[in-house]
């Protein structure tokens, strides 16, 4: 079987897959079927990996699957809850993806060995991802880039971190960063986010409307404006950009 032909990671586990560097030590949090360092073992991207899950049967299958396509000397499988069983030694490239924000921001303020310079978070929340970048900022970790990707049926945003308290405070500087992060109206699929969350803030500034909270219902209102202008202005530079 030829690397290339291998398994398709699928648009979320692709957009990590990305934004890991080349050579890393990786470690892969809730790995599931550890088909995204198994996919980076083959393909020569990562120097090792620890394939880690909280439970026995998302393990089984990683096995397997390590297993499955050779990867026993670089993969390792693990039961650990988040990064407790991975030494800072083990990682370079952390990935915590497919799961909530609270949680992930959890599990990051369970391993104060990530707050270093040189280690790098891959962040997918599905959910309460304003509350995982409120966590960041407060805590001191910075995000470097956030990109969007379309796939199965929906929206999937994935940020690249690092512990840099003044790029922090940066990030924090920006009104709009809680909500859309770094996320720039560059592709269709970015605008599309970018459209949604001010759908999302619109539904909440109504919502104070309804119980007289008129100023904080405003000063939302300003900031879906400014979504929507974004979005708006990014379409018009691709259409009349050549």
């Amino acid at each position: 079987m030829q690397e290339k032909t291998l398994f398709s990671l699928g648009a979320r586990l692709g957009l990590c897959a990305s934004l890991t560097r080349e050579g890393c030590r990786l470690a892969d949090v809730g790995t599931d079927h550890a088909y995204l360092p198994v996919w980076l073992a083959r393909m020569g991207r990562i120097r090792s990996a620890v394939a880690g899950d909280v439970r026995e049967g998302p393990l089984h299958s990683a096995r397997q699957n390590i297993e499955r396509y050779g990867v026993q000397e670089l993969v390792a499988a693990r039961l650990s809850d988040g990064l407790d069983a991975v030494s800072p030694e083990e990682a370079d490239d952390v990935v915590i993806a497919g799961m909530g924000g609270e949680l992930i921001a959890r599990i990051i303020a369970r391993a104060p060995w990530l707050r270093s310079a040189e280690k790098r978070l891959i962040l997918q929340p599905m959910t309460s991802a304003e509350d995982l970048r409120a966590f960041l900022s407060r805590e001191g970790f910075a995000v470097l880039r956030e990109e969007v990707v379309r796939g199965e049926g929906r929206l999937y945003s994935a940020m690249l971190v690092c512990f840099d308290p003044a790029r922090a405070a940066e990030n924090a500087s920006d009104p709009l960063f809680l909500h859309r992060g770094l996320v720039r109206p560059d592709t269709p699929e970015a605008r599309e986010f970018l459209l949604a969350r001010a759908a999302s803030l619109r539904k909440r500034e109504g919502g104070l409307r309804c119980t007289g909270k008129t100023e904080e219902a405003d000063a939302l209102g300003k900031l879906c404006g400014l979504l929507e202008r974004e979005a708006r202005e990014g379409a018009n530079c691709d259409d009349n950009c050549p």
